[in-house]
């Protein structure tokens, strides 16, 4: 590929991006429905904390008390308002026009305002959560916790999303809104990261802090392969096999939830997967969590999930993970997410978890690797690394993998299909 392929009217620009924890290239529009600009700073995926480092907050509405919901007459483009309610009462959907963000109503605060995240669009901060009711200032026997009885004085840590500019305040309320949609079916908390409400005070989301993300789960086991280097395991995913099966699972059924649920996804990548340790099992697992639904859509008519129309909101693509079709679309329009290209990206992830990096990784220009990724040839190019022998032909990982890397759309598998492949490889 030359690089005047890439001087197109909607692909102006590539912003090359090399970070401590990304390494690829993120295409971004400007602005929502704009066409594809040049960003001065790419965002790391505001769900998926890098390693904590403090930063200064941008907002001094941070850590203050949440508006409750009020009535909306302007409708749901009015931004900070919560004009209805809907809570989790049934598994199926309510419907996404009658959808406003649940608001958060408790109260936060951010000690220090501890960047977990942040990017062209967001900052995540942490946060620590306050309880409703005071402990207790009476004496109480040194046997007796001071407070008790009644709620701790130190609550749940929080991770808050909050906008980084004011032309991003729409993003994160749509977000809020397919959070809200999502999270009405009990199953949601099986696969998405929990979600608490929308702080309509500082126009900021409001979650669980999970700091471990895939990405760094797969680099750490990636060192680790390389400094123990053995013939009896060099077969396996860096991860290990029982490991990689059990994200492969959890992450395949979770991408069928968020499908069945009319939602595609739009930025599946290793770094917008977050891990929450077990706490049952002798050994250390992990439950696979699906956060940044910022590039997310829903779509309400059953004959346009699998190619919707474009969403007026931003367009975000990695192209490490980016289905081939999404990136040849650049060359002449833009690019809009499907319910297939969420399938290719996840079998990316995936290989990603397998080998401890992305396939592309020996590539030694930004623009070589986009033509890799376009060519839809990813067990290909990831055998050639220095841990190819973990997809090897026929072995576990390549077999889960069929279907679900088919470069021909019609070809490829649904999310339930590839559900029920996966548990038929693993079952055989």
């Amino acid at each position: 590929m030359h690089p005047s392929d890439l001087n197109t009217p909607s692909l102006q620009k590539l912003s090359l991006v090399s970070s401590k924890t990304h390494d690829s290239l993120r295409i971004m529009s400007d602005a929502p429905g704009t066409p594809i600009t040049e960003q001065s700073k790419i965002m790391t995926p505001p769900c998926t904390p890098p390693p904590y480092h403090l930063g200064k907050a941008p907002m001094e509405e941070l850590g203050r008390r949440a508006i409750p919901s009020i009535s909306n007459p302007a409708g749901d483009n009015a931004q900070g308002v919560c004009e209805t309610t809907v809570t989790p009462t049934a598994e199926e959907s309510p419907s996404w026009e009658m959808i406003s963000p649940r608001p958060y109503t408790g109260t936060y605060r951010s000690p220090g305002y501890e960047e977990l995240g942040h990017g062209a669009w967001s900052t995540v901060y942490r946060a620590i959560e306050t309880p409703e009711t005071p402990p207790s200032t009476l004496p109480t026997p040194p046997s007796s916790p001071a407070g008790l009885p009644g709620k701790s004085a130190i609550g749940r840590v929080l991770a808050i999303k909050a906008p980084a500019r004011n032309d991003a305040h729409d993003i994160i309320y749509h977000e809020a809104r397919v959070l809200t949609y999502l999270h009405c079916s009990r199953r949601a908390s099986d696969y998405l990261v929990p979600f608490h409400g929308y702080d309509a005070t500082s126009k900021s989301l409001v979650m669980d802090a999970i700091p471990l993300n895939l990405e760094m789960h797969a680099k750490c086991g990636l060192k680790n392969a390389r400094a123990n280097f053995s013939t009896r395991t060099m077969f396996d995913p860096v991860c290990g096999s029982q490991e990689w099966q059990s994200l492969a699972t959890q992450l395949i059924a979770g991408l069928d939830f968020i499908h069945s649920n009319k939602c595609i996804h739009g930025d599946i990548k290793p770094s917008n997967i977050l891990l929450c340790p077990d706490e049952d099992g002798p050994s250390k697992t992990y439950t696979p969590l699906y956060c940044d639904f910022s590039s997310s859509r829903i779509v309400t008519d059953d004959s346009n999930v699998s190619n919707p129309e474009p969403a007026p909101q931003i367009t975000a693509l990695t192209p490490d993970y980016a289905s081939p079709e999404l990136l040849t679309s650049l060359r002449s329009t833009v690019a809009v997410a499907t319910t297939a290209a969420d399938v290719y990206a996840l079998a990316v992830t995936l290989v990603v978890a397998a080998i401890g990096e992305s396939p592309y990784a020996g590539a030694g220009m930004e623009v070589l690797k986009l033509s890799m990724a376009r060519e839809g040839k990813v067990l290909e190019f990831a055998r050639q690394a220095d841990q190819g022998t973990r997809i090897m032909k026929g072995k576990m990982v390549e077999r889960c993998l069929k279907g679900a890397l088919e470069k021909d759309v019609g070809q490829r598998s649904t999310a339930k299909e590839w559900k029920d492949h996966v548990r038929a490889v693993f079952e055989g």
